[in-house]
């Protein structure tokens, strides 16, 4: 595992965290889990990174900051590593540093409402579904899908096509609560086939989906094999 710098004032964190050419490494499982759009991101941003995993969790886990991953390590040009961890707080930085949190602090605001929406329904299935016993799997796959989808289909719909339905939520540019949605769809899609969500039932909602698609460095990343062995182990686990 990477060290991280010890004795930095936050001052001199943040001077340091200023520079976009640094080099990131980020600590997760070898599937796509919950770091989806994150790796993504990272991709997208055209970053300096690498992608690592835990040898042995169990003892790597007391060196981190809270216990949990995702973990991102970012070392500076004059070789000091900064730390952090937690998923959201890793999107908003690399987000705010790269260009996906919106033009002004009304707009980054309305991007964290909507990812927070669409980050909190995806760790519903998680939770309720992934975690539950086998004799409770689908019974809760049930429930999620017939009570906590729905709900979050129509107030995103409706937020959608509020905005347009140009494949955005606010205004018309790419942003972390486009990527997050686009994202998470696939999984909804993979456990629901077109029950709930398609181009007729939701129209909005898939194009934000396809707004990321068509976008040329996010194709590049989903055809890379490093993005089909994540896809593929995540099926395998979790048939998502």
């Amino acid at each position: 595992m990477v060290t991280a710098s010890m004795n930095l004032s936050t001052e001199k964190m943040s001077e340091l965290a200023m520079a976009k050419d640094n080099k990131y490494t980020m600590l997760y499982f070898p599937f796509h889990g919950v770091v989806t759009a994150l790796r993504a991101i990272m991709f997208m941003s055209g970053a300096e990174y690498e992608f690592t995993h835990p040898v042995e969790w169990s003892k790597e886990k007391a060196l981190t900051p809270l216990g949990a991953m995702p973990v991102l390590y970012e070392e500076t040009k004059s070789g000091e590593v900064l730390e952090l961890c937690e998923l959201t707080p890793i999107e908003f930085y690399f987000g705010q540093k790269y260009g996906y949190t919106g033009s002004n602090l009304w707009e980054e605001n309305l991007i964290r409402m909507y990812h927070s929406s669409s980050q909190s329904v995806f760790d519903k299935l998680v939770t309720t579904v992934v975690r539950a016993p086998k004799e409770n799997y689908e019974q809760m796959m049930e429930i999620f899908l017939t009570k906590i989808v729905p709900e979050w289909i129509e107030y995103h719909e409706r937020a959608l096509v509020k905005n347009g339905s140009n494949g955005h939520y606010v205004g018309n540019k790419l942003s972390l609560a486009d990527i997050k949605t686009a994202t998470i769809i696939e999984n909804f899609i993979a456990i629901s086939e077109d029950r709930l969500l398609s181009r007729e039932k939701t129209p909005a909602i898939f194009a934000v989906y396809d707004e990321l698609e068509k976008e040329p460095k996010y194709q590049l990343w989903k055809a890379s094999s490093e993005w089909k062995a994540y896809d593929e182990l995540n099926k395998k686990l979790f048939s998502f």
